[in-house]
């Protein structure tokens, strides 16, 4: 034990890989910094190391750039002086699903051991807020230590240190550090010794002719941007030393470790700082008391255990994300919801539908697309860092991350594809005709579903056929409801010729799928309903009905489950049948004004909150039949066109302008037999800047608490964040993250939004128990620099969502609460809808015509992945339990088994478990992740 005070100094920086400036020029400025990061830790032993900032992506951006620097980076980690890793992209958490959390820290970890290691702290000082699963995920893959600056309050954690504890009970030892949090040495120690300036006494600012060399471009196009100094910063000021030290030692008062602290030198984009070990001496030179040295965060974190009693460390229970707004960044969940919902589609592919058929059929001796895959999970992580999966950036970089988006969604459709044709391949036709037109339904569900599904269905046009029906296995009719038929050309690929034109009649129906197995597919053959002559061009055939249409008149839908009737202000009365409950008034919209920045919403002092109730709204029947029933509703809404800002630029000053604009929205509800959620599609034509639009669901339920679907749990949260003690709040802190659904309940009766394209929400404190659901920021293009500072574009205004907007989403209600109703179940009918597809007859196959390749018993469990291990060609399969009791069920395989074993989350071999019948029975405890990985003795090897 030391017989003074310590004090572990570490050199860092923030690196945003893109942020303030679009991609390149941020890599330009990278390969300044890198270059000369190498070259100090080449040649000055003093320089104890460099922490990069808990990211692997920008030593990759690098290399691109500088691949003959790899074996110089490769040797500074190894040597410990270079601490990278382990997270591949630094991701904002709640905009993104669960797992693509896990596979950023695979992917970030095994590129850091490529190059020598990864460092073993949970260094998570970005994103906003933390998410309630975090201690689990890294203690999982063997990680027990974490700093976590953001964003916890000073209420739960009073002391630096605390335990920061998940649903499962999984805690870390983590520190928020002191105040400045990862910058608290940046800003008390290098600003006063370095720049001879006291950052937080608001005298840093640039005088020219003085503060160093710089350029600015000055043509009309690109005067907008920044500044940028070309010189380094060469001034050094020791008589400041003493006062920056002891300011910098006390910024950390509030640890429970007097004699040891961490003081982390290093700021967003900073530089290595060579003059730091000359600091490091001086600091010790005028605070003999104190042991000033370089060090890193697992040296402080081997120390900080040594010393400090566990017993005496308060324990901080789920997510971190406390107020005030600002702070916690708590509203970029909406900001440029299209990147957003982009993701999400993508997610949904990836995920939910291509890696699990490819895995399945790797088992099965196909060949594991790897390379493919690779290459898509690289364009959506690389899509997650924080900045950029929320926009909060310049215009070209949000083109930039739609683009990587769109490239990971083809290559998840393109290798789905293949994969269909590999399926098409292994599957015995033998019991159909060869000119049959066939579907294959496939369902990743690990339950096994039945839906109304609409599907499009291409005949020959020889056949003259004018309405199809379809057949199941055994030949049993599956009902049909059509929708409209049109004539076609449609080319078909050949790779040893030139594209065949192959002439069709299109048929748009409903399908009732019957049951489709879980986490399989089966076939269907469509059959000729009716055939016609095709010259006649009077009295075509007519279409029959069998009566019992889901619409009834204009204004109502009613199945077995539900009625809605709709209203003339474009809002309904929705009554569940089940409870005989009627919730009047459903499902309207409001405006309001938002005059923040990218990171809190902030309503003008001049505001007005408009609601489309007060507008008549145009209603429609759209779609009628036994099995699906669509009205349509637009409602136009006059708001104001922009804010007013005078000459002010703060948060929330002026008003809404007299200038008024047309905001038309348009909703399709639709009601389909056997299905106990109403779905909703609403698309937003966006004319006007500086505003909110929410859409508003009552659900007249009394609670306090709203629940959602979160990071591998359902988080409960109040519906006032958290009170002080003068019992005043932040309301804004109450717009709450969400996954694919946001539920309410008193515990007899909920209601539940289900969606595939939102990510915040809000539990209203009105007499109706409103769920407000966001579905556009339009604000700023404004970049925070520095506190007193903006990068401003006023004419780049991506960021103002003057655009159409399409959203999905459903409204459920149901008895109990989400576990109850199986709410998971229902979310995945919109995130992983069964896919159809028109296969002709290839033929004798090994695979018979209806199989399932895995499901769980147990409906409360969720699937989270089924992919490929990421070293060895088995399949992974990673489920949890959200609910608060233990859980038992199974996982059923369908192909033959060799080996399971229970692996943790960087895929490292734990117990083997017993298969019987190619059946793993498992036992999950409350909140816990588990993952298995399977052998089948008929994989590819």
């Amino acid at each position: 034990m030391e017989s003074k005070k310590t004090a572990i100094v570490v050199a860092h920086t923030h690196w945003d890989r893109e942020w303030r400036y679009p991609i390149w020029k941020n890599r330009s400025l990278l390969i300044e910094f890198m270059d000369w990061l190498l070259d100090i830790l080449e040649t000055d032993p003093e320089y104890g190391g460099f922490l990069l900032d808990g990211q692997t992506v920008c030593i990759a951006d690098y290399l691109e750039m500088r691949p003959e620097k790899r074996e110089r980076i490769a040797a500074q980690v190894k040597a410990g002086k270079l601490a990278i890793g382990p997270w591949y992209t630094l991701p904002d958490l709640f905009p993104i699903a669960g797992e693509c959390l896990v596979r950023n820290l695979l992917k970030g970890i095994r590129f850091a051991e490529e190059l020598g290691g990864y460092n073993p702290i949970a260094y998570h000082t970005f994103g906003w807020g933390q998410t309630a699963q975090f201690p689990q995920i890294y203690q999982d893959i063997g990680i027990h230590y974490a700093v976590a600056a953001k964003k916890v309050s000073h209420e739960r954690a009073p002391h630096c240190e605390f335990l920061w504890t998940a649903p499962d009970g999984s805690q870390l030892l983590t520190s928020r550090l002191g105040v400045f949090t990862r910058q608290n040495g940046y800003f008390y120690l290098h600003f006063p010794v370095r720049l001879n300036n006291i950052y937080d006494e608001n005298q840093y600012a640039w005088k020219w002719g003085e503060s160093g060399i710089c350029y600015h471009r000055a043509d009309e196009e690109l005067h907008e941007n920044d500044y940028f100094r070309i010189d380094h910063e060469d001034g050094y000021y020791k008589e400041n030393v003493k006062n920056a030290a002891q300011r910098t030692w006390d910024n950390m008062d509030e640890t429970l470790v007097g004699d040891w602290r961490i003081l982390m030198c290093g700021c967003d984009f900073s530089t290595p700082n060579p003059y730091l070990p000359q600091m490091i001496k001086d600091c010790n030179e005028v605070l003999p008391d104190i042991d000033f040295r370089m060090g890193s965060l697992q040296e402080y974190f081997q120390g900080l255990e040594k010393r400090i009693d566990r017993a005496e460390i308060p324990a901080v229970n789920g997510e971190l994300r406390d107020g005030e707004p600002c702070g916690a960044s708590a509203n970029a969940l909406a900001t440029r919801i299209h990147i957003k919902q982009l993701n999400k589609k993508v997610e949904n592919v990836m995920i939910r539908r291509t890696e699990p058929l490819a895995a399945s059929l790797m088992m099965l001796g196909d060949v594991y697309p790897t390379a493919f895959l690779a290459r898509g999970w690289d364009y959506l992580l690389k899509a997650h860092p924080h900045d950029s999966i929320n926009g909060v950036t310049q215009d070209k970089t949000v083109e930039d991350n739609l683009y990587r988006l769109n490239q990971a969604l083809e290559i998840g459709e393109t290798v789905y594809e293949d994969c269909v044709a590999g399926l098409l391949k292994r599957i015995d036709f033998s019991a159909y005709d060869k000119q049959d037109t066939l579907l294959l339904l496939h369902n990743s569900q690990p339950r096994a579903i039945h839906e109304i599904l609409p599907v499009v269905i291409d005949t020959p046009q020889e056949e003259n056929v004018w309405a199809v029906g379809v057949e199941d296995i055994d030949g049993a009719p599956l009902a049909v409801q059509a929708i409209s038929r049109d004539e076609h050309k449609q080319p078909v690929h050949d790779i040893e010729a030139r594209p065949w034109p192959f002439y069709v009649d299109r048929h748009h129906l409903y399908l009732d799928t019957g049951d489709i197995p879980a986490g399989g597919y089966k076939v269907v053959r469509v059959v000729a309903e009716r055939t016609f002559w095709r010259d006649e061009e009077w009295w075509p055939a007519m279409r029959k009905s069998a009566g019992k249409d889901i619409g009834q008149g204009t204004r109502s839908l009613e199945n077995e489950f539900l009625k809605v009737t709709v209203n003339a202000d474009g809002t309904f009365d929705l009554t569940d049948k089940s409870t005989d409950r009627v919730i009047p008034g459903m499902h309207y919209f409001e405006d309001d004004g938002d005059t923040g920045d990218y990171w809190a919403y902030y309503p003008p002092y001049g505001n007005q909150v408009i609601s489309s109730r007060g507008f008549n709204s145009r209603i429609w029947m759209e779609d009628n039949g036994p099995l699906s029933a669509t009205i349509g509703i637009e409602t136009c809404m006059q708001i104001p066109a922009r804010a007013e800002y005078g000459t002010a630029k703060i948060q929330g000053y002026g008003r809404r302008s007299d200038e008024l604009v047309d905001l038309k929205i348009v909703s399709r509800i639709t009601l389909n037999r056997g299905c106990r959620h109403l779905k909703v599609k609403t698309s937003i034509d966006n004319r006007a800047r500086d505003h909110r639009v929410r859409l508003m669901i009552p659900t007249d339920i009394r609670t306090d608490f709203s629940d959602a679907a979160g990071h591998f749990i359902v988080d409960r949260r109040g519906a006032v964040h958290e009170c002080d003690a003068d019992g005043t709040f932040y309301p804004e802190m109450a717009l709450r993250p969400q996954g694919i659904f946001a539920s309410v309940s008193d515990g007899d009766i909920g209601l539940s939004v289900l969606n595939n394209c939102l990510t915040e929400f809000q539990l209203m404190t009105d007499d109706r128990g409103t769920i407000a659901l966001t579905l556009l920021r339009a604000i700023r293009n404004r970049i925070c620099t520095e506190s007193r500072i903006s990068s401003e574009f006023p004419n780049k205004l991506g960021s103002q969502m003057l655009q159409t907007v399409d959203y999905e989403y459903a409204v459920y209600p149901h008895r109990g609460d989400w576990q109850q109703a199986n709410v998971f179940a229902e979310a995945d009918a919109l995130n992983a809808k069964p896919a159809a597809v028109q296969v002709s007859n290839s033929g004798g196959g090994d695979l018979s015509p209806s199989a399932g390749f895995y499901s769980i018993e147990n409906e409360t469990l969720v699937l989270s992945s089924v992919k490929k291990a990421e070293d060895r060609n088995s399949l992974v399969l990673r489920l949890y339990n959200p609910t608060k009791e233990l859980q038992t069920g199974a996982v059923t395989f369908g192909f033959p088994l060799e080996r399971v074993w229970k692996i943790n989350l960087n895929e490292v071999r734990g117990n083997e478990l017993p298969v019987k019948a190619g059946t793993v029975s498992l036992s999950v405890p409350s909140g816990k992740i588990v993952t298995l990985e399977v052998e089948s003795k008929g994989s590819a090897q």
